[in-house]
């Protein structure tokens, strides 16, 4: 393709609105962040499927609001002109109204070198998402064995218990290291090769019922939509932020549905628990995997334990109350009308104000910073994870509990039962609070640990300096010894010299 044709496409009405779609979806992206909050803020105590739904729905309305910035810049934007400037009242009118108009012309002068910068990454990652169906596609065909007829049999009686009619198929693969559900017109559940036969019975079905409604519900699907979002709007935190709160939703509607149909928590618990060891699974954002990632496995057992949903984490509220500061801002900076040589900005002056892209581009990186700073608490865990993989094993053992049948966080915590959705006295959040601490305990433990190894090792460098400065000494020495030595030799070659011109005489 020639120059003067990419140039032309640059130009071309389509590309310009595509770019300032794109603008326009950040801020937009800082609205939605807001109602996201307070979802989950008020949904604390809604089913999962109830916030599932909602968070989906928000996710549908930024894509469409994006769709329909789309359509209203191509209609009122012209070739090779980006958009109308600034209105002069507005720029004029103080330090956030002049970076809307410095913004404003970044971007219209560099609006091509953005959209190629954007097509680059968009293609890449249209490349990650090929490579995850072809690697679909090898999960289906390669290391693919049949399982007994036994739990063929268990397979259909449970798609059956779920009211699943289209045909699922269940093959043990040597490729997946957890169960995964790949397929949505011709679903198979892949178990990996082994687990069927070595784990309990009651723990394998309630992994199946988990995968199975993952089938039921059509997850494939909204799964897919995600990596397509992603994908156009990789740069906007609120959009990727939205999606990862989808996708933990997903899975804790799963799980109610598996504790549902075994009406035993502690045994689907105790599946969890024994998937950990294979969370380092290496598969791909096209499939829907049983344990997900592996940070998250806690707080869906912390869910299943306290009946509590997630809220907000602290990166989260960082980046939610940035959210508002930020569009409040943009708001103050479109809406406020400045007086200028001749006249106050009108009305319609202000409309045609609204419609520039606003000026969130600069800030973006430090809000998405803010949304995905790690807490202190999983830092130290990734730090320790080769040093503490069994102790992590075993903490997550002890959610499981006493014979009784009551959940709880150790084996001397408090006997609340996790079905009691009454409200907490003080006593039961005084006991919550003691299974907090208790938690705390055993981080601080593990810290502890890393903390003695690490102390450890800084023995050991010493010791190991003190090894090379002896060395270093012996090695001056035998350097000063191999200079007498030399000096000697000198010597005793003049005096050989010497002696050898006393006989010639």
């Amino acid at each position: 393709m020639h120059t003067a044709s990419i140039i032309n496409i640059l130009n071309s009405k389509a590309a310009q609105a595509f770019c300032w779609m794109l603008v326009h979806s950040l801020w937009q992206g800082l609205l939605f962040t807001i109602i996201t909050g307070i979802v989950l803020l008020a949904t604390k105590k809604s089913s999962a499927v109830l916030r599932y739904n909602i968070m989906c729905i928000l996710l549908c309305l930024f894509l469409a609001g994006c769709m329909v910035t789309f359509v209203w810049q191509l209609s009122t934007a012209t070739a090779g002109h980006v958009a109308e400037p600034v209105p002069e009242g507005i720029a004029a009118g103080g330090f956030l109204q002049g970076w809307v108009q410095n913004f404003t012309g970044y971007f219209s002068a560099n609006a091509g070198l953005i959209l190629i910068v954007w097509v680059v990454v968009f293609i890449a990652r249209c490349v990650k998402m090929t490579a995850g169906l072809v690697y679909s596609q090898r999960v289906r065909h390669y290391k693919v064995y049949t399982p007994s007829a036994e739990w063929q049999q268990k397979l259909v009686a449970l798609r059956m218990q779920l009211n699943i009619k289209k045909n699922v198929i269940l093959r043990e693969s040597g490729l997946v290291k957890i169960p995964v559900v790949i397929g949505h017109l011709k679903p198979v559940v892949f178990m990996p090769l082994g687990l069927l036969a070595g784990l309990p019975a009651g723990e394998v079905e309630a992994v199946l019922l988990h995968e199975l409604a993952h089938i039921r519900r059509n997850d494939y699907f909204v799964n897919i939509l995600q990596v397509v979002a992603e994908n156009v709007f990789f740069f906007n935190p609120a959009l990727l932020w939205m999606s990862s709160i989808i996708r933990e939703e997903r899975e804790h509607c799963c799980d109610d549905v598996a504790v549902a149909e075994i009406k035993n928590k502690k045994q689907f618990i105790q599946a969890l628990v024994r998937f950990k060891e294979h969370a380092l699974y290496a598969g791909n954002n096209l499939a829907t995997a049983f344990p997900a990632r592996k940070n998250h496995l806690l707080a869906r057992v912390t869910r299943l334990i306290n009946s509590n949903n997630k809220t907000l984490t602290g990166g989260e509220k960082i980046f939610f109350i940035a959210s508002f500061i930020i569009l409040a801002g943009l708001s103050v900076a479109v809406t406020s009308p400045k007086v200028t040589g001749k006249k106050a900005v009108s009305a319609s002056t202000q409309t045609a104000a609204v419609a520039q892209p606003q000026p969130v581009a600069a800030v973006v990186p430090v809000v998405k910073a803010a949304s995905h700073k790690i807490p202190a608490q999983q830092t130290t865990q990734v730090k320790n994870k080769a040093a503490n993989k069994t102790t992590v094993i075993e903490f997550y053992q002890k959610v499981i509990t006493d014979a009784s049948g009551k959940l709880t966080v150790s084996n001397n915590a408090g006997k609340q039962q996790v079905n009691n959705k009454q409200p907490l006295t003080d006593r039961e959040q005084a006991e919550l609070d003691r299974q907090q601490a208790e938690r705390d305990r055993l981080q601080a433990d593990l810290d502890r640990k890393q903390a003695d190894a690490d102390r450890a090792q800084a023995v050991k460098n010493q010791a190991q300096a003190e090894e090379d400065h002896k060395q270093a000494d012996r090695d001056r020495i035998q350097a000063e010894q191999d200079r007498k030595q030399a000096e000697l030799d000198r010597q005793q070659a003049e005096k050989e010299k010497t002696q050898a011109g006393k006989n010639q005489q």
